[in-house]
């Protein structure tokens, strides 16, 4: 087992980890969201992730950018607030557990910054991380994600992929 200041270092990078992702989604900087995974993942995102592949089969992390970016690039400003991190350290494992609530929003007036309800997706969940230890700290090598509800516009999430196609020139 690892000692106790090994254990808070480990705790403080898997946080630091799923503070990296959330700025990364909402900054849209995607060498720091990339920087957050090892080279190979699975991902079990539910609904999210199913048509991209089974949660049960490794992906190469490079693929999985563009899945993230082709929903992400559509919205005019994402905020992730992941909170509550609940780490595991043992021997043979490093996860941690978050909640998670992200707004999402397409500006009626890019102009201006004001929102109504029509204008903002809320996705309500928990992000389980799991983590492998790599030269520059650690990598998370397996995420689920549970939503545990959606509010707001949901039309949102359609717009915001056709958004991000006609972005990319799909």
């Amino acid at each position: 087992m690892p000692t106790t200041a090994e254990q808070l270092q480990l705790r403080n990078a898997m946080i630091d980890n799923y503070n990296a992702y959330a700025q990364g989604l909402d900054s849209k900087d995607w060498a720091l969201v990339r920087a957050c995974f090892a080279d190979q993942v699975f991902i079990d995102y539910g609904s999210i992730s199913d048509p991209t592949g089974s949660p049960d089969v490794a992906r190469n992390s490079d693929d999985w950018m563009p899945v993230l970016q082709g929903v992400i690039n559509g919205f005019d400003i994402t905020r992730h607030t992941i909170t509550n991190h609940r780490p595991v350290i043992s021997d043979s494992s490093l996860s941690c557990t978050a909640y998670l609530s992200a707004d999402h929003v397409i500006f009626a007036s890019p102009e201006l910054p004001i929102v109504s309800p029509e204008d903002v997706v809320t996705v309500v969940g928990e992000y389980t991380n799991w983590y492998q230890r790599d030269g520059a700290g650690l990598k998370i090598c397996r995420s689920k994600l549970v939503v545990n509800y959606s509010g707001g516009n949901l039309a949102l999430l359609e717009r915001a992929m056709q958004r991000a196609a006609a972005q990319a020139g799909a």
